[in-house]
């Protein structure tokens, strides 16, 4: 979609998730590896290795994926597997009770991963949606004079398994470079 981003929505909480699960994985992988080298088997724990460190590439990716951009035109947004691109002619309202939705003209509903629900925020009021709809609709306020014959795309995107598996390659190759060399 073309267009002048105006912002980028995410969830602010994530980036703590991000930070604290960056650092686990990395002390989990280093703990792991070198119990496995220590008992001469480095790839024994490959099951532990992965049930341990799971959780915490999910959540980078997710962070580094999940977002909605909002355009002078329109909305991208950017969901785990589906991106779809939305101009502003297409959207017939916008809901924040409870998880973050875009209602478009035809009655279809796209639900931002970014503006989903959750307990924490259904506990404020769900604030963080709120303030989400409140920006989306400002841009679109300002942009409803224009009109655009763009229409609503969506497009699978799978990159997020072709990241998780090279991370678990990478993981694998160093235990067997730490196994090696021992």
């Amino acid at each position: 979609m073309r267009g002048e981003t105006i912002t980028v929505l995410r969830r602010g909480g994530e980036q703590w998730y991000i930070g604290v699960a960056a650092l686990a994985v990395a002390v989990l992988f280093v703990w792991v590896v070198t119990d496995g080298v220590f008992r001469g088997d480095p790839f024994g724990n490959v099951a532990e290795l992965i049930i341990a460190t799971g959780w915490g590439f999910w959540g980078p990716i997710r962070y580094l994926q999940v977002r909605v951009e909002v355009k002078q035109s329109g909305l991208v947004v950017h969901n785990f597997f589906t991106r779809y691109s939305i101009p502003w002619a297409a959207v017939t309202r916008l809901e924040a009770q409870p998880a973050l939705r875009i209602v478009l003209s035809d009655g279809k509903v796209v639900a931002p991963g970014t503006g989903a629900e959750s307990l924490a925020s259904t506990i404020r009021h769900n604030r963080t949606q709120r303030a989400m709809q409140e920006r989306i609709e400002a841009a679109r306020q300002r942009a409803l004079d224009q009109t655009s014959a763009e229409v609503v795309t969506k497009r699978v995107w799978a990159g997020n398994l072709a990241i998780l598996a090279g991370a678990y390659a990478g993981m694998f190759a160093v235990a067997g470079i730490a196994w090696l060399v021992k």
